[in-house]
């Protein structure tokens, strides 16, 4: 049986990494210093600032890749990211790159 097990592991481990590779993590820096981190996939955004992770569900949208949870919504179009968490609009200016490169 443990000869069994270690193949079994290995073949259930594969879509785990394929789609691991799917995903596309980016730093975002606003206005004032602030940053937070995006893990974006096709399965939607996980949104991290500080200890705080907010998950989100992709929504069709004009405005480049839209991303949305009660309370909360991501928006990236290009360079340009806009966020709403919870009434907190200080996210201002927010690019995925940071300020002057």
């Amino acid at each position: 049986m443990g000869r069994l097990l270690l193949p079994a592991l290995l073949v259930a481990a594969v879509p785990t990494a394929a789609c691991a590779s799917d995903s596309e993590q980016l730093t975002i820096y606003c206005d004032g210093g602030r940053t937070f981190l995006a893990k974006i996939s096709r399965d939607g955004a996980l949104v991290t600032i500080g200890r705080r992770t907010v998950a989100l569900r992709p929504r069709d949208s004009s405005l480049g890749r839209r991303f949305e949870a009660t309370g909360a919504a991501l928006i990236i179009d290009g360079e340009m990211v806009a966020l709403v968490l919870d009434n907190d609009i200080d996210f201002r200016n927010c690019r995925v790159n940071p300020p002057g490169s």
